[in-house]
């Protein structure tokens, strides 16, 4: 059977990795929420364990995710003369096509830096570069009139046109799949603008800050009733453990706009999906992380994969779990990307409880 062929279109990244010595959390807990932040000595020298270099960016992490799963990839991104060519051996390296990337003298490749807490989560201090030149001209649109599946990743442009040109291949070739993470800047325009997209888009990928941002619609903690008239779903307390939080109104505001199968994920309190019908809890693994950078990516494309072999949803959320949690086992986010049997293996020896409910 042939392999199936994806391009994946977003950012590229040359990251660096800093794990600081001297550091503090400082949390702030208010009636509703809560907010973290990383200190460092004002004006002080602070002291670091550890630098890597590696490797970023939504398109290039999916496209060798899915390279390494053993599809057919091209990725499509935007390098400046800076890192550029590191970025594109790298891709080569894990077996991706690299033939429609483009390069630009106008800023240097996206770069980010990582500040590594002990407690295995992130800060990025990130720059655009040439990220926020990629537009619908660099699409090689006759080529992804011939492919099975498209990703669409962050895109650095607000106003960027790639979407567009994307609706319509879709509508010209409604053989086409589309997986869809949505930026920051697409995330800002609200749900009803992409509303024609989201009814092509067979998995959209955010996490529940996104989903939240995304439909103006707030996020609570599961069992909790709210007087506001306006969240009248609410999901069973046996349903959901204690810790996770309630999606169920802004599953609702997708379908309400014609999303087809949405996937939230909210780190280490697990993920939710639904078709529509039903809504889906998957609980994370629990172990050590090393670095979660990358995580979102490396779950969107296991949950992708899944699908393209046919699994269902639900079970496709196992599939983007265990690959999340090999990643974060390392640092970057593509050196523990796994391969399709490794996951089915490694599937096989865990027992991974998805909880299900109807989605009202």
């Amino acid at each position: 059977m042939k392999n199936k062929k994806i391009f994946t279109i977003g950012g590229a990244t040359f990251d660096m990795f800093i794990k600081a010595k001297d550091h503090s959390i400082l949390k702030f807990l208010e009636q509703d929420s809560s907010k973290e932040y990383v200190c460092l000595d004002y004006g002080g020298k602070v002291k670091i364990d550890d630098v890597k270099e590696a490797f970023g960016g939504g398109a290039t992490n999916t496209g060798i995710a899915f390279a390494r799963m053993g599809y057919e990839v091209c990725t499509v991104v935007k390098v400046g003369s800076e890192y550029g060519e590191k970025v594109i051996n790298n891709l080569e390296a894990e077996g991706v096509d690299t033939q429609f990337i483009k390069k630009t003298n106008r800023d240097k490749t996206a770069f980010s830096t990582i500040l590594n807490t002990f407690e295995g989560d992130r800060t990025v201090l990130a720059y655009a570069g040439a990220n926020q030149f990629l537009t619908a001209k660099d699409l090689p649109a006759k080529e992804l009139e011939n492919v099975d599946w498209i990703f669409l990743n962050h895109l650095a442009k607000m106003d960027s046109q790639i979407p567009a040109q994307l609706l319509k291949i879709l509508k010209k070739n409604p053989h086409i799949k589309l997986a869809w993470n949505p930026g920051k800047e697409q995330l800002m325009q609200g749900v009803k603008k992409w509303k024609e997209l989201l009814k092509r888009t067979e998995l959209l990928f955010l996490n529940k800050e996104e989903a939240a941002e995304f439909t103006k619609t707030p996020f609570r903690l599961a069992g909790i009733k709210q007087d506001d008239p306006k969240c009248h779903i609410h999901l069973p307390q046996s349903f959901l453990p204690p810790y996770a939080n309630d999606v169920s109104e802004i599953m609702y505001e997708f379908f309400k706009h014609g999303a087809n199968n949405v996937i939230i994920t909210d780190g280490r309190n697990g993920s939710q999906a639904s078709d529509g019908k039903r809504l889906y809890f998957c609980p994370v693994i629990t172990h050590k992380r090393v670095d979660t950078l990358g995580a979102g990516d490396a779950f969107a494309s296991g949950v992708t994969g899944a699908v393209i072999e046919g699994e269902t949803l639900k079970n496709a959320l196992k599939y983007g779990t265990l690959n999340a949690k090999n990643v974060v086992s390392y640092f970057g986010a593509q050196e523990g990307l796994m391969t399709l049997s490794e996951l089915q293996k490694e599937l096989k020896a865990l027992d991974i409880c998805v909880t299900s409910t109807k989605l009202n």
